[in-house]
């Protein structure tokens, strides 16, 4: 099948989401589920996007958004329910899925660049802090990083790393002003990042989303896309393993997608606001609104917002139409069944929720859960409710690869759960931690399957009944049963004691 014809099978079977209440599965890729189970995982790919709600994928229950690929992913492998960043801010997450390590002990506990420096954090890692692509690189793994980064300065660049030299953006990374992205836009015959529509807060300041000119090819998605199925296509002339991730800045905001994506879903007419939009604010931390106001979000209505979730959702299309490019690539390098395929973000998005854009601040599961999925023919299809984040990745790349797991990575291989041995890694919660974005706001959750806290340092702490109020919408911290609090107090102590939290000189006190 030429890939004329493959994109256009995959856009109708993305066009038709709903048969008989089940979601529709792309067929652009041949279905592994019946695949003799005994073949080793080979190669690793990571398809890693910026700033996805796990609540925004059709496997995941969305009823709208159309991601037949990554649903596919999900039929044919295992889909974890519960997966959390570690911190919802791009520079921590991203070197706690590198390193194993809590954000406090890896010390990047803020973006790189600007807000590191503001906020007083280093902007590189210690030479000491080890990733675990330095160890594949040792097993003689072949390794490419493509597309964002966002880890410490040049310095740490990918390929200080043990991955190649591959074209490298550094900071936040955004490649509208890159040489080899211009590059690349000339050869689709679009004379630079051009943006012929845009959608601005009522001033005019704040730009959300912008229509980009060009064809599809033009876009960001499918430049990395491409830069990922070269490299594929590349590394599959040889013997040795592969580790390819390919990281787009999607669906980050500001939405600049083309003219399809972008007007994709504007009659939808499914979309509502989120649940949590527009709930009561007064019993959460001052913060949470005062991000809103910092967005200009003010201008937010239940009219409006479902407008700027389809720019969202047209973003999340077109990922997941790159991202069936890149599939289709494995499939015809004979690599796609020898080929551990994870899907997952580096955090999650407010898109609205709570009033709030972007991410740093609030501890609710619209920032920090994410999706994951992990899918080979070895697996067999279900879903998985362990508690699961960022951290556990490198010690299961390294297990997979039979090197050793260095005793410091405090992360744990998910392997267990994919081989069916176990069906958890960790007790019955997950505590992550969150240091602010623009600057500095400490907190720290204790998540379980029916409850959550939110330990906050400068503000009101917070606590939520999730099967009564799954949306996190009224903080009953003031008037829930406090043996019940002091339980989870007691967790997030333990917790900061055996991760030598330095927030715990406060704790000693505070969760007493």
């Amino acid at each position: 099948m030429d890939r004329r014809a493959f994109l256009k099978k995959a856009d109708l079977a993305g066009a038709g989401l709903l048969l008989d209440g089940k979601h529709v599965m792309s067929q652009t890729l041949k279905d592994t589920g019946n695949i003799e189970r005994n073949r080793g995982i080979k190669n690793i790919l990571l398809l890693f996007t910026d700033q996805h709600r796990q609540d925004c994928l059709g496997c995941y229950g969305n009823p709208v958004v159309r991601t037949p690929n990554i649903d596919r992913l999900a039929h044919n492998g295992i889909r974890f329910n519960n997966a959390f960043t570690p911190t919802p801010v791009c520079t921590p997450a991203r070197t706690s899925l590198q390193t194993g390590l809590w954000a406090h002990n890896h010390k990047l506990m803020y973006n790189t660049g600007t807000n590191s420096e503001r906020n007083g954090g280093p902007n590189d890692p210690e030479s000491s802090i080890q990733f675990f692509s330095e160890l594949l690189k040792q097993k003689e793994w072949q390794l490419a990083n493509i597309g964002k980064w966002h880890i410490g300065t040049e310095i740490n660049k990918p390929s200080a790393h043990g991955y190649e030299e591959l074209p490298y953006y550094p900071e936040y990374g955004y490649p509208s002003n890159h040489k080899h992205y211009i590059d690349y836009l000339r050869k689709q015959g679009v004379n630079g990042f051009n943006l012929i529509k845009e959608v601005r807060d009522p001033s005019g300041m704040l730009r959300y989303s912008a229509m980009q000119e060009g064809s599809q090819s033009a876009s960001i998605p499918a430049y990395l896309a491409g830069q990922t199925v070269d490299v594929i296509e590349r590394f599959a002339n040889s013997d040795k393993p592969f580790f390819i991730s390919c990281n787009f800045w999607g669906p980050h905001g500001p939405h600049n997608i083309m003219k399809r994506h972008y007007e994709m879903y504007d009659d939808a007419p499914d979309i509502e606001p989120w649940p949590n939009f527009d709930c009561d604010l007064s019993d959460k931390p001052g913060m949470i609104r005062k991000h809103g106001e910092f967005w200009k979000t003010q201008w937010f209505t239940r009219e409006n917002l479902p407008k700027l979730i389809a720019k969202y959702y047209g973003y999340i299309t077109l990922i997941d139409e790159e991202i069936g490019r890149i599939l289709k690539t494995l499939e015809n390098t004979d690599e796609l069944d020898r080929t551990l395929i994870i899907f997952s973000a580096d955090h999650g998005s407010g898109v609205g929720s709570y009033r709030t854009w972007d991410k740093g601040y609030g501890m609710y599961d619209t920032t920090n859960r994410i999706p994951m999925i992990f899918s080979h023919p070895s697996i067999n299809p279900g879903v998985s409710d362990a508690f699961v984040t960022l951290l556990d990745f490198a010690p299961t790349f390294l297990e997979i690869a039979g090197c050793g797991v260095p005793k410091e990575m405090e992360g744990v291989s998910l392997l267990p759960i994919l081989k069916e041995e176990q069906k958890t890694v960790r007790e019955d919660h997950i505590i992550t931690e969150q240091f602010g974005l623009h600057f500095g706001f400490w907190q720290r959750m204790v998540r379980t399957q029916s409850s959550k806290f939110i330990f906050n340092p400068l503000a009101i702490d917070e606590f939520y009944d999730l099967e009564s109020d799954p949306y996190e919408t009224k903080n009953i911290a003031d008037s829930i049963d406090k043996k019940q609090l002091n339980r989870f107090k007691e967790m997030l102590h333990q917790w900061m004691k055996d991760t030598h939290d330095p927030l715990l000189f406060w704790a000693n006190r505070a969760l007493s």
